[in-house]
């Protein structure tokens, strides 16, 4: 690798893990990572370093020492041969599957970030970790509980020994196994709302973009409170989904199969009598891509099936449109469909 592109994929790597990157970075890091399986490695030790190292206290020298442990790592890792083309146009993009980052990214993801140094003061102890799109991560807290992070998502944790409370804040999609603690109450807070449980299996999501945050129950028992609403309590069973719209703070129970609806963490997309509106967001997230959809008749068509995330966006785009009603050009990461 040439000084200037070793210098280049630095900001691009850094970029990465701050989930920064655009269309045209996204391109060089993965014709970077195919370019020699060392690249691959580098990036694996990497997501562990930032993982241990992404402290706010010392945000002001992150990038310097981000740097100072990459060039480490090359150095480390002697490739044989490095490729000049860095900067040339990836002619087979549209053939490199969005699964590449999700597997490079996937892994344990805890980090601490403050404490209270007193002994006589509670201690806090506070955990933050976001999760770009086209990725997934898993996230192990200290007391236990594991929580699968979906794309396009992020959490921030902290225990408070003080208020006896366990207490995390999500944006958008995540899963929880919350480990028992009849003590300390696990709080998950999500726009307005605030699901309470000892110890439970369930899944929330509640990206900013969607209509309504569904919370899906699949062990154990959950509270769900609006800060709209103080008074009212919904209590949820297992396979029982809440789904509240945040425009009109109206909330409404039904009977799921809950698996289905965490079925993203093994890698596999569920969905039944689902509006493709609402199937074109997971889509993106998952394959990092954007979906324009021209064909009003598509917008409101609803679609029952199962993907696992092994599919490109086109295997998946071709097994929807088995009546052959629709056509799609995918540009980068940009992907319209029109009527035929």
């Amino acid at each position: 690798m040439q000084t200037n592109d070793k210098h280049i994929i630095d900001d691009i790597l850094f970029k990465y893990f701050k989930n920064q990157l655009n269309e045209t970075e996204e391109k060089i890091l993965l014709e970077w990572l195919n370019a020699d399986t060392s690249h691959k490695k580098i990036l694996y030790e990497m997501a562990d370093w930032w993982a241990t190292a992404h402290i706010p206290l010392f945000a002001s020298d992150l990038k310097n020492d981000f740097n100072k442990y990459l060039k480490d790592l090359i150095n480390k890792t002697n490739p044989v041969q490095q490729h000049d083309h860095i900067h040339t146009t990836i002619k087979w993009w549209s053939k490199i599957a969005a699964s590449v980052l999700i597997l490079l990214t996937t892994g344990i993801l805890a980090f601490y970030a403050g404490r209270s140094t007193d002994k006589k003061e509670p201690q806090i102890a506070y955990y933050e970790t976001s999760v770009p799109l086209g990725a997934q991560s898993k996230v192990v807290l200290p007391d236990q509980s594991v929580v699968w992070i979906n794309a396009g998502s992020s959490i921030k944790y902290h225990e408070d020994t003080e208020k006896q409370t366990r207490n995390i804040n999500l944006e958008g999609e995540a899963y929880f196994e919350v480990s028992k603690n009849q003590d300390m109450p696990f709080i998950v807070e999500s726009g307005s709302l605030q699901v309470s449980v000892l110890g439970t299996s369930f899944n929330v999501k509640a990206y900013e973009n969607q209509e309504t945050i569904d919370i899906v129950l699949v062990s154990g028992k959950v509270e769900v409170r609006s800060e709209n609403k103080q008074d009212d309590a919904y209590l949820l069973s297992p396979d029982e989904m809440l789904s509240y719209n945040k425009q009109t703070n109206h909330a409404e129970k039904s009977m799921v199969q809950s698996l289905n609806y965490c079925a993203w963490k093994n890698g596999q997309l569920k969905f039944d009598e689902q509006q493709f509106a609402l199937l074109a967001k997971d889509l993106e997230r998952i394959y990092n891509v954007q979906i324009e959809v021209k064909s009003d008749l598509l917008k409101t068509e609803r679609f029952s099936g199962s993907f696992s995330y092994d599919y490109s966006i086109n295997d998946i785009l071709r097994e929807i449109d088995v009546e052959k009603k629709y056509t799609w050009k995918q540009n980068g990461n940009q992907i319209i469909i029109r009527d035929k």
